[in-house]
């Protein structure tokens, strides 16, 4: 050691009878340098595994700047390349309604720190492991994810990996340090970070095409302002490592790019391709409505006296389907656009709602010159008016009322004769009216036309767009 001014300087020593790759235990004994720091015991007194110190760094180090160079010639500085990968673990959540999903993901980043000096590197990368205390002293890179809600950020905690990779040629310790030590250049030897991380992203969710769409999830990576000259980011390598297929959607694609390849100072971009599975809608939506439309057909052929319930048949159809729309729109994010489920569900509702009204111009062009009715079970005869005042003859009726009140038995309704009197009706309409061939024909074949070619429109362009978006796929 050096003393003061004037003092004596006292220097220690070591004499050992090793050569060069061989450590010196303090009694003496050789063993290869290589089993020197390697958490386990070689010599016999344990001396290999004392005092290990895996980085040295200088007194002027300071882990708030990055290991930038400056070039003179250029006058500028060149800032350390910092490589990313990212291996997915999970897709944790999806909420389409908050326009966020959740990701498991493990981030690695390597670089070069040239201020650095390593001690004893082992080939394998898990035994150069560096403590928490360690690293705690040297800079880490400051990674901002983007699209977080409070934009944040690479940090370390007691899970945090750090480790160092054996990649170039070591220099033995000179003579005035008095152990043998194979050391390092951090210019040549790659510092790699691995952290686990779970986070919540935002993801605008382009639902025109539901739910026949295929959304791209993202997550933005950048520099902070304060590094951006003294540091900057590029993509190395994504894995998949979850599984592909979830409850909802499949994910065909990933990918690990820039931002925009032609400024690289924008940050990165992992891409995480969402396709929704078909099969939960088709189930519960399109089945039910097609079903529906084909018994809101099937009433075009109800016999003619069965107008009424035609008309609750159609109605209730359409009470069903608006009731389907609401919990279908109700399941999904307001939006300012129609989505395809939306035009799916709004054509199924015109169809009853045209029906009503076409069968209702139809039955008031049926005219008829005399007809009974059943009225609480007893049948009236209807007249056309003769003085505006008087329509059936009540004169039977009454008498028939006033010796049940006096009887005092009660009228039960008489279904029998109310069908048999809607019957006799509808037999003494006249039928061959040319508007009502038109409405019938209308009903039973232009609409059914217009179903089927609406359909085969919507399902060929919501498949197409299904099994194809370049849109998507080009912003990977």
């Amino acid at each position: 050691m050096n003393s003061k001014e004037g003092e004596p300087t006292v220097r220690r020593i070591k004499f050992t009878t090793c050569v060069n790759n061989q450590f010196t235990c303090n009694d003496g004994q050789c063993i290869d340098i290589e089993q020197r720091c390697d958490q386990t015991s070689h010599c016999l007194d344990e001396s290999d595994e004392d005092d290990c110190k895996m980085i040295f760094m200088k007194d002027n180090y300071k882990k708030t700047v990055p290991p930038f160079r400056y070039d003179p010639a250029l006058d500028k500085n060149i800032p350390v390349v910092v490589n990313i990968s990212i291996s997915i673990k999970d897709i944790l959540k999806i909420q389409e309604i908050d326009h966020i999903f959740t990701l498991k993901y493990t981030m690695v980043m390597e670089w070069y720190d040239y201020r650095l000096t390593y001690y004893d590197l082992k080939t394998t990368r898990s035994a150069n492991s560096l403590s928490s205390s360690e690293i705690s002293q040297i800079w880490i890179p400051f990674v901002v994810f983007e699209n977080t809600e409070n934009s944040e950020a690479t940090v370390g905690s007691m899970n945090t990996e750090v480790t160092v990779s054996r990649e170039g040629e070591y220099e033995l310790s000179p003579e005035n340090i008095m152990e043998e030590i194979n050391i390092f250049k951090g210019e040549d030897n790659r510092v790699t970070f691995q952290e686990v991380y779970t986070k919540t992203f935002k993801c605008v969710y382009q639902l025109q095409l539901y739910p026949f769409d295929t959304q791209a999830c993202t997550v933005v990576m950048i520099v902070r302002e304060l590094e951006s000259s003294a540091m900057t980011i590029q993509p190395n390598q994504i894995f998949m490592e979850g599984e592909t297929v979830l409850t909802q959607y499949v994910i065909p694609n990933w990918s690990l790019t820039y931002v925009n390849d032609s400024n690289p100072d924008q940050g990165l971009n992992m891409v995480i391709i969402l396709k929704r599975r078909l099969i939960d809608e088709l189930m519960t939506t399109y089945l039910p409505t097609i079903l529906i439309l084909t018994i809101v057909y099937a009433t075009n052929f109800f016999k003619p006296f069965f107008f009424e319930a035609l008309v609750t048949v159609n109605l209730t159809s359409l009470l069903v389907l608006t009731t389907l729309f609401i919990s279908v729109s109700g399941s999904l994010p307001p939006t300012s656009y129609l989505k395809m489920i939306d035009v799916w569900l709004l054509f199924c509702q015109i169809v009853p709602f045209f029906e009503v009204l076409l069968h209702t111009f139809i039955d008031s062009k049926r005219v008829v010159d005399d007809r009974q009715i059943n009225h609480h079970g007893q049948p009236i005869k209807v007249e056309p008016a003769k003085n505006g005042n008087r329509i059936f003859d009540s004169s039977d009726f009454m008498d028939k009322v006033e010796r049940n009140v006096i009887n005092k038995n009660l009228i039960a309704r008489d279904e029998k004769l109310e069908v048999d009197s809607r019957r006799q009706l509808y037999e003494n309409f006249d039928n061959g009216d040319f508007l009502i061939k038109i409405g019938e024909t209308t009903a039973r074949v232009i609409i059914p036309c217009v179903v089927l070619l609406f359909s085969v429109v919507y399902w060929s362009y919501g498949l197409y767009n299904y099994n194809y978006q370049p849109s998507i796929y080009e912003s990977m």
